[in-house]
């Protein structure tokens, strides 16, 4: 199940690549991504 997981825009479908987030956000319970896509949607990834 988890192998099937991307990271994609929830706007537009566009993949996100780990090169291209805005704000790069990491403490003690994981790491946090936000993504501006040219869309105009703004996507928020978390990871322990």
């Amino acid at each position: 199940m988890f192998e099937e997981l991307t990271c994609t825009c929830r706007g537009c479908d566009r993949d996100l690549t780990d090169t291209e987030p805005a704000v790069v956000y990491r403490d003690g319970g994981g790491e946090r991504r936000a993504y501006a896509c040219g869309c105009g949607a703004v996507t928020v990834t978390v990871a322990e």
